[in-house]
């Protein structure tokens, strides 16, 4: 049987970065994601597949989210999904001012959960590449703010495999009744969380766009992130 796009994924990267343990294993993935995979937003949005987001090269929070956590499960560790409710403040400046306005004020937001020794590690910190990452801090750092741009004031695209690390969830945010998925499209199917728009779900308003229209959505938000 041949591979997919996956696999050959995770086999490339793992002989190219052969990795002495699992903790480095799940650090080149994490690398990988977010050097490769652009944060922006497509007309597919929560129904988007792994494999999907990774031909595309791009893929907001939820959609990066579930690629790391296929990407590990790929290569044998255990991964799977958290939701948490993160504000919509962290988005300001990040995406249009029409689409901001009509966000929900708290936005459901996944962190890839990954079992390392033995102990679940949460991390969204690779949304941003270290260059973009860093244009977007320098630019929240400069208004003052709390958040924007996409990111926390405490943010940070790195992570080490051995604690938590996020770019836009926040640490004193993680409960114990935190909502847990396998992946993307089990939440989906569950229909879990807010991201709703008049009681509809961003999935639905986009499905409505005409297909010739919807290339132009993609490039009319993208262009503006």
């Amino acid at each position: 049987m041949s591979e997919n796009l996956l696999q050959s994924t995770v086999r490339h990267l793992l002989s190219v970065h052969p990795p002495a343990n699992e903790r480095e294993c799940c650090v080149v993935l994490h690398d990988f994601v977010r050097d490769n995979i652009l944060f922006g937003f497509t007309s597919q949005f929560e129904s988007i597949a792994p494999e999907q987001t990774l031909r595309l090269g791009r893929g907001h929070c939820n959609a990066q989210a579930d690629l790391f956590r296929a990407l590990l499960e790929e290569a044998g560790i255990t991964a799977r999904l958290r939701f948490v409710y993160i504000d919509k403040r962290i988005l300001r400046y990040a995406v249009p001012t029409p689409i901001y306005l009509v966000l929900p004020h708290t936005l459901f937001h996944a962190v890839t959960q990954v079992r390392v020794s033995n102990r679940w590690l949460n991390t969204d910190s690779y949304l941003f590449n270290p260059d973009g990452f860093k244009r977007q801090k320098d630019q929240l750092t400069r208004t003052g703010l709390p958040a924007g741009f996409g990111l926390t004031e405490s943010a940070t695209c790195y992570w080490d495999g051995n604690s938590d690390a996020f770019a836009q969830a926040n640490p004193d945010a993680l409960t114990a009744g935190d909502e847990v998925f396998p992946n993307l499209r089990a939440a989906t199917d569950a229909q879990a969380g807010n991201n709703n728009l008049l009681g509809i779900h961003f999935n639905t308003w986009l499905g409505l766009i005409p297909r010739p229209l919807k290339h132009a959505w993609n490039r009319y938000i993208n262009s503006r992130l």
